[in-house]
């Protein structure tokens, strides 16, 4: 009995709207399917409107059974404030019916055709979408190979499946979504062992409720008597002849005070019955007929004053808010607090009182309250005899925790919460409740540290929810495989050859880099990585680096990238002409030695070629009878030639000036040489420093 929880939420969003909502108010269609809570609505001030040319401004509430998408994004553009108050199972269903229509399947959905959740559901479906009652609706269908069935949130769970047996008999491929609203499977549940066990059932809630149909439906199929009452005074004195046991169930939007006024009415007609001695020549009488008790002179009929009660608890209810129940969620603000607990300012004539151990969950970390804090509570005692409210912090976190989670899961959205344990096999995260993510869920690739994660703030999706098991499973790794796919192709969307962009080094090889775009890896080969000799990438970059390269080359049908990262360093070729003139001394380390002659490095990039010719004064057979690999000498520049990127150096004239006569002499043999050289190396036996690495070398 009662309000069910999505109930519950559209009638807190309902009210909050009232109280800070910009006016007018407008509900698309009624909020809920009981006339006297609509009733009440409207008393309140929400004008219930079927089609939005009368909105313009002001605050439009989308009902729990959902809105067709064109109807809410007309709404979103005509009000100044948009309340979704669509039930969190509703929702799930209707996104049920998008992913079966992306699919490709025929949908359909076991309900009713005419009622607003299903109008909804249908809407986001697809064209060939069907609304089917029972197996006897499908069988002059025309079935596609792929079908998609899913229910209304309060059909009955046989009439699900017994249509999706029937389809599947029809050699359907068949895809499931088990919507059906679980406060709805309970209800029912309960409807039929009550109706096994009374002669009588009474069904109290709305005519238009499809979930107080359900229940009449299946209370009468259990052979009990049944019938379906708005208020108490729509019972008959003659429905109780005869009866030992009389059962009340009510739907999920009919309130509390409703059904308690229906028993209390059944008492009174108990007794009227039992007095009389010939029940059967008793003339049926309806409710308007019905004998009012006795009152004042004056007094309106009991029927008349119920209803004047309900119009004025409405109006106290959804206006002024000077009363509050057990079991209600509402803010306050924090007065005082000592070691005792804290005392809460609610609107009320006295304040409310939290205790000590209702501020905060154990194991929770510490958030303290200060006086002028706002906080949300939970009623836990609305007696004031004790002299005042007693409330729950904790109570209140927890509760509206449940309904975030319950939300982020239906709408598949992302929260972020604090590690606060770790525990065998996975992470301990604070989201109002305790929840856990798995080892395997805290990122996309392995862990084997799971420490580093403690005081760290996790972006999850809500995998798993069961209230009644205190279960929540999360995943972080479900967030960064969907930024991975969304990277991904947003690179491969706009990368192309000659771009400069930012990566990091994702790893390393003896034969270059991998460095991470966004989703998408490129290859950076140890010849691209510097200007200078490079023996191991490692000398250059290491794991983690954020390095920006240069796209070479793009294979998109491969799925390849290849990197420069000297491509977007300064060129040393460019300023060597100044740096290393004609006639100058300079000093450089021997990086290899060649038959012809050995390759000094002036700096990172820059190579010099000594000649044989030029290492000695005296006639040297082998460049390695002179210098050795790593040796640092003193050279003479002779020539700069920045275009071919070659330097000609000489040793044997660092130090010493040769006679102008013998220069002269030496010069043709020496620049006949080098040309032989040069030559060499331009077909292949030559090296960088001086123009380009042999064929060999180059390959490796």
């Amino acid at each position: 009995m009662g309000y069910c929880p999505g109930v519950e939420n559209a009638l807190r969003k309902v009210r909050e709207a009232l109280l800070n909502g910009p006016r007018p108010i407008f509900s698309l269609g009624p909020l809920i399917h009981n006339e006297h809570v609509t009733g009440e609505l409207e008393d309140a001030g929400v004008r219930i409107v079927n089609d939005l040319s009368a909105v313009e401004g002001g605050t439009v509430i989308l009902r729990t059974h959902g809105t067709p998408v064109e109807e809410a994004q007309q709404a979103a553009k005509r009000a100044s404030n948009l309340v979704d108050a669509t039930c969190p199972f509703v929702a799930r269903a209707q996104d049920a019916a998008s992913r079966f229509r992306e699919e490709g399947r025929q949908v359909f959905v076991v309900g009713d055709e005419n009622h607003p959740e299903v109008k909804a559901i249908l809407a986001r479906a697809g064209d060939n979408a069907k609304a089917v009652a029972s197996p006897v609706d499908i069988e002059n269908q025309e079935i596609s190979g792929k079908v998609g069935v899913l229910a209304q949130t309060t059909a009955r769970e046989e009439d699900f499946l017994d249509v999706v047996g029937a389809l599947t008999k029809r050699g359907a491929d068949v895809a499931e979504a088990r919507t059906i609203c679980p406060a709805t499977r309970e209800r029912q549940k309960a409807t039929l062992e009550l109706a096994r066990q009374c002669d009588l059932v009474l069904v109290v809630g709305g005519k238009a409720s499809a979930n107080c149909r359900q229940l009449l439906k299946i209370a009468r199929q259990a052979g009990t008597e049944a019938y379906l009452v708005g208020t108490a005074g729509e019972i008959k004195s003659e429905w109780l002849r005869g009866k030992k046991v009389v059962g009340i169930t009510s739907g999920a939007s009919t309130p509390d005070r409703i059904v308690k006024e229906v028993a209390g009415k059944l008492a009174e007609l108990e007794k009227n019955v039992h007095r009389e001695d010939q029940p059967e020549e008793e003339t049926p009488t309806t409710p308007s007929q019905e004998p009012e008790k006795p009152g004042e002179p004056g007094e309106p009929a009991p029927e008349t004053r119920d209803q004047a009660n309900d119009m004025a608890r409405g109006k106290e209810m959804f206006e002024e808010l000077p009363e509050v129940r057990q079991g209600d969620i509402i803010k306050g603000t924090v007065v005082s607090v000592d070691e005792n607990g804290a005392m809460v300012d609610v609107g009320l004539k006295s304040e409310g009182f939290i205790p000590a151990g209702e501020i905060s969950r154990r194991g929770a970390p510490d958030h303290e309250i200060k006086p002028g804090d706002e906080i949300s509570v939970y009623v836990l005692s609305a007696d004031s005899g004790e002299g005042g409210l007693r409330l729950s912090k904790r109570r209140a976190d927890e509760e509206l925790a449940w309904q975030r989670l319950e939300n982020a899961r239906v709408e598949g959205k992302t929260i972020e919460a604090p590690v606060i344990q770790e525990v065998k096999g996975g992470l301990v995260v604070d989201v109002g409740v305790r929840g856990f993510v798995p080892a395997s869920q805290v990122e996309r690739g392995y862990v084997s540290d799971l420490r580093k994660y403690v005081g760290k703030t996790l972006r999850m999706k809500v995998l798993e929810l069961d209230r009644r098991k205190n279960r929540v499973i999360l995943s972080q790794r479900v967030v960064l495989e969907e930024e991975h796919e969304r990277l991904k192709e947003e690179t491969w969307a706009t990368i192309a050859e000659g771009q400069i962009r930012h990566g990091v080094v994702k790893g390393i090889t003896d034969f270059g880099v991998f460095v991470d775009l966004g989703g998408v890896d490129g290859l950076l080969h140890i010849s691209e990585l510097a200007w200078g000799r490079v023996h191991h990438p490692s000398e250059v970059v290491k794991e983690g680096d954020e390095i920006d390269v240069m796209v070479l080359r793009v294979d998109k049908e491969k799925g390849k990238i290849s990197l420069g990262r000297k491509q977007v360093l300064p060129d040393p070729w460019e300023t060597v002409e100044s740096k290393y003139p004609v006639g100058s001394v300079v000093t450089g380390v021997v990086t290899r030695t060649a038959p012809f002659g050995a390759f000094v490095e002036l700096e990172p990039g820059v190579e010099g070629l000594v000649h044989i010719s030029e290492l000695s004064y005296e006639r040297v057979a082998r460049p390695e009878d002179v210098v050795k690999v790593g040796d640092t000498v003193r050279a003479k520049v002779l020539r700069v030639r920045p275009a071919e990127r070659r330097i000609a150096l000489s040793i044997r004239e660092a130090d010493v000036e040769i006679e102008p006569e013998a220069r002269a002499a030496a010069s043709p043999q020496r620049d006949k040489a080098e040309e032989k050289a040069e030559s060499a190396e331009e077909s292949g036996t030559g090296g960088s420093g001086s123009g380009g690495e042999p064929e060999s070398q180059s390959a490796s």
